[in-house]
């Protein structure tokens, strides 16, 4: 039924422009490719973005079976993710469960008004998001001293089920690459019966043009190489701009992560002790006294993965959802 929502809810004029921007590039008439498109979402479960982001416009068809598209992410958080358990879907959660590793304070207006209170007189900024919700929307900074009728803030709060936390301060090597939002690594772990380990690690590092770093926010994903502990490769937009430096200069390729090994050490940490989701996909902002985390999300998206990669990533999906039915199986 998600994909069948998607699908319904996409966005048919757009998608059917970019195809036309593509037209002379691939040599292809676009009405041919959105026909082609029709016909990965009946074979593959692909959405629209799919098309564009894993250039199936120029993938055989044995290709494309290798991909993890929107539909085959639906099916793998079923079985991955064990989203009944997802305690991570309200934001929230993180700061109660693993507050020792988000290290910042926050604000739950659902609790009361004097809690919201007591933040802002000790905050002078923090930031103001969703409690649930995905891909980095309606994250915005706020100046406290720019809130005319606290009262009627904390109504509004409520009103959009939203939260409010500490303003993150970043260490200043890993804020050169993009100064104004906070750059984050996405970090996927697996784990089962007590057992984590990292799938894969990604960066995300802002445009410039908004405080979040976020890939569907006009972000920037970058490759991690996990050995070296270091960024890798070029950078890509959502529409697969690609650009060697950050958005003040700073070339990506093989610019070192502060704190690598705490990095690992600390989302090991978390995966263990949040055992009822087996698959989580971690953001995490390096700090000036070391990193932290951002968010934990059982609907981690594939795309960015396979994007960076410039590889598909189904392999792992495969092998994730082998291990936790074997797991299930055992102990029932």
């Amino acid at each position: 039924m998600g994909l069948l929502r998607y699908a319904r809810n996409a966005n048919y004029k757009r998608f059917y422009n970019d195809l036309k921007e593509l037209s002379p590039k691939t040599g292809k008439p676009a009405w041919l490719m959105f026909a082609d498109a029709g016909l990965c979402f009946a074979l593959y479960r692909s959405g629209l973005q799919d098309y564009l982001n894993f250039k199936f416009y120029n993938k055989s068809f044995a290709e494309r079976k290798t991909y993890v598209t929107t539909g085959d992410e639906y099916h793998a958080y079923k079985i991955l993710a064990n989203p009944a358990n997802d305690v991570f879907a309200d934001k929230t959660n993180l700061f109660r469960r693993l507050g020792h590793l988000a290290k910042r304070d926050f604000c739950d207006p659902r609790e009361g008004y004097e809690g919201f209170k007591a933040f802002i007189e000790k905050h002078e900024s923090f930031v103001r998001k969703p409690i649930i919700g995905l891909g980095g929307s309606r994250v915005e900074r706020v100046e406290t001293a720019e809130i005319g009728d606290p009262h009627a803030y904390y109504e509004d709060l409520l009103e959009n089920r939203d939260f409010v936390e500490e303003l993150i301060v970043q260490d200043p090597t890993w804020a050169s690459l993009s100064p104004g939002s906070v750059n984050t690594l996405r970090i996927m772990t697996f784990c089962i019966d007590g057992n984590a380990r990292i799938l894969f690690a990604c960066a995300r590092v802002g445009s410039g043009s908004s405080i979040v770093d976020n890939f569907h926010q006009g972000g920037m994903g970058l490759l991690v190489d996990m050995e070296r502990g270091c960024l890798s490769g070029n950078g890509f937009t959502k529409k697969l701009e690609e650009s060697e430096v950050s958005v003040t200069g700073v070339r990506f390729d093989g610019f070192p992560i502060p704190y690598w090994d705490e990095v690992k050490a600390m989302i090991i940490e978390g995966a263990i002790a949040t055992p009822e989701v087996y698959f989580i996909g971690w953001d995490i902002a390096i700090g000036v006294d070391g990193p932290l985390v951002v968010e934990a999300n059982c609907g981690s998206g594939w795309d960015i993965t396979q994007v960076v990669a410039q590889r598909p990533s189904r392999h792992h999906v495969a092998r994730g959802a082998f291990f936790c039915m074997r797991s299930t199986r055992h102990k029932s």
